[in-house]
């Protein structure tokens, strides 16, 4: 039986409503490990800007 996910995330982190140097950051290296083929690390950095509070919020 295939896997479905019932929250889609976006494929890319979206942009915050106030700037954050931590989520910036962490931006930039999302993209670069997406560039790289890395894409476990690419979804473990938008992990850590989606718990971040001015990340991406299911609420």
């Amino acid at each position: 039986m295939p896997l479905r996910l019932v929250h889609e995330r976006p494929l890319e982190s979206p942009e915050p409503d106030l700037p954050c140097r931590l989520c910036d950051r962490l931006r930039v290296e999302e993209r670069e490990a997406t560039a790289a083929g890395d894409h476990s690390r690419a979804v473990d950095c938008r992990v850590l800007i989606g718990r971040h509070p001015h990340g991406f919020s299911r609420r």
